[in-house]
């Protein structure tokens, strides 16, 4: 449907030509065309129109008589004066509308994806073996499975609108259906599915405190009320240079005899590169200048929770361990093997760090992890509003493009 849209300022020459901006008062439906423009000379005047909002003085604000007839301020972008004017609202449209079209094709893609023979697919994996009832199956039994789990997820893929939204059963976790398409079956994932996988280990074995990927970046959260005594492990996952994943697995055992907490600290990031080794025990030390705490660091946050909920107990802390196996067979899956890593560190199962993790090893997990987000979750129903707006949507598209 969205291919059938016609295409304007195609030429060549107008990507050599400034885009100017001005400010003007106009009906909503001023410079707004039933057509779009190319996606590069798009981004451009969407740059141009955020300069502009920068620099040029806006307008004083209408006066009601005025805004009374329907009138509104906003930024025009003109790239040729002999062609047509250009909206800030068109504008802004068109970068929807192609960040929707990017979104369907990587629906497609993932469909396609999803559509291999998984009985063909060879693995050895332990993600979420229980959930998808994996556990203690093997050959064509456990590939069968995984053909099931596929043609389940498809089916969720034929219904789901992008703005389903899926909820760990603790309801700590939560993903959105567009938040899955273009990333977990094929591509690197961003933090909504490894925060969501990682929510979802822990709530099944308990004792479990996962902090969000983003925690080092806006801030540890306050300290818990719950006795950190009560905890067998802290995970954090973290985005390393906007690239790589990495993940803190901090273990506690406490010791009723002694009354002591004893914290292991294990560190993980699927290249086993010491290149990101430093910027990883930043994360957990913190950063101190001139003998000052600059930022708090994860270990900072550990002990703030134990003085406020264990004061009296002693805490032993030992060096940081970096987990060395195993290596990741791509260049995209490194979130697929931290979830893995922490999976098998919560669940006990260490077979996975011994096995040299193969590229049907890593589609057979991210196979898993989406069966477990669209199928084994809670799905929120989207409000009726919401479902009206989409189907009045969808017929005035089918409309226009009769």
């Amino acid at each position: 449907m969205m291919e059938k849209y016609p295409v304007q300022l195609d030429d060549a020459y107008l990507r050599s030509r400034a885009i100017q901006c001005r400010w003007e008062a106009m009906r909503p439906a001023t410079y707004m065309h039933p057509f779009v423009i190319p996606v590069d000379i798009t981004r451009s005047m969407a740059a141009a129109i955020k300069t502009a909002r920068i620099e040029q003085r806006e307008p004083d604000v209408l006066d009601d008589r005025i805004k009374k007839q329907g009138i509104v301020l906003d930024l025009v972008a003109e790239i040729d004066p002999k062609l047509w004017n250009f909206s800030g609202a068109y504008v802004g449209a068109l970068t929807t509308f192609y960040a929707v079209k990017i979104k369907t094709r990587s629906w497609f893609e993932d469909r396609k994806w999803l559509e291999q023979d998984w009985r063909k697919v060879e693995s050895d994996v332990v993600l979420f073996e229980q959930e998808t009832e994996t556990l203690e199956i093997s050959g064509d039994a456990l590939r069968h499975r995984h053909q099931k789990l596929a043609n389940d997820v498809i089916s969720k893929f034929t219904s789901c609108p992008l703005s389903s939204e899926f909820a760990t059963p603790t309801g700590k976790g939560l993903i959105t259906f567009d938040n899955i398409v273009g990333g977990l079956c094929r591509g690197w994932l961003n933090d909504s599915p490894v925060d969501f996988c990682l929510e979802r280990i822990a709530g099944g074995v308990g004792h479990c405190l996962v902090l969000s990927t983003l925690a080092w970046s806006v801030g540890w959260p306050s300290t818990p009320k719950s006795p950190i005594t009560d905890k067998k492990f802290i995970i954090h996952s973290m985005n390393l240079n906007g690239n790589h994943w990495g993940v803190i697995i901090v273990r506690l055992d406490y010791d009723e005899h002694t009354e002591k907490l004893h914290v292991r600290v294990y560190m993980y990031e699927p290249l086993i590169d010491e290149d990101y080794h430093k910027d990883m025990e930043v994360v957990w030390n913190g950063i101190t200048e001139k003998d000052k705490l600059e930022k708090e660091g994860l270990r900072g946050f550990l002990e703030r929770w134990h003085q406020s909920s264990a004061p009296k107990n002693a805490l032993a802390i030992s060096p940081i361990e970096w987990v060395e196996t195993p290596q990741q067979p791509d260049f995209a899956s490194c979130g697929v093997m931290v979830v893995a890593q922490v999976h098998s560190y919560l669940t006990g199962n260490h077979h996975w760090q011994l096995s040299n993790v193969s590229k049907d090893s890593i589609k057979v997990m991210r196979l898993r992890m989406l069966w477990v987000i669209l199928c084994n979750s809670k799905e929120r129903r989207i409000s009726r509003s919401t479902a009206d707006k989409v189907k009045l949507i969808h017929q005035q598209l089918a409309d226009q493009l009769k």
